[in-house]
């Protein structure tokens, strides 16, 4: 599973839109919507905000043993990470 899949399959889990993650992760909707449409990748800190928020919400283990695999892939994959900041 890729992280933008991974993060549609949260939002279903959940049954809640772009901006609402968005918002609970702290982030602008442009952002999120950029990681789910994989035309950007997450930072370090947003994917351990997302991890730490799927804990708290308890979605399934298997999605976020999913997401701490891509975590590791991500790194070196040359997308330029953007964070709120930086926009």
């Amino acid at each position: 599973m890729t992280f933008d899949e991974i993060l549609k399959t949260i939002r279903k889990e959940l049954n809640i839109t772009q901006e609402q993650l968005a918002r609970e992760l702290n982030v602008s909707f442009s952002t999120l919507n950029r990681w789910e449409n994989n035309r950007n990748t997450p930072s370090k800190l947003a994917r351990m905000r997302l991890v730490e928020y799927c804990t708290k919400k308890s979605i399934s283990s298997d999605i976020i043993s999913e997401l701490e695999r891509v975590q590791d892939t991500i790194k070196g994959t040359g997308v330029i990470n953007y964070d709120d900041n930086n926009q």
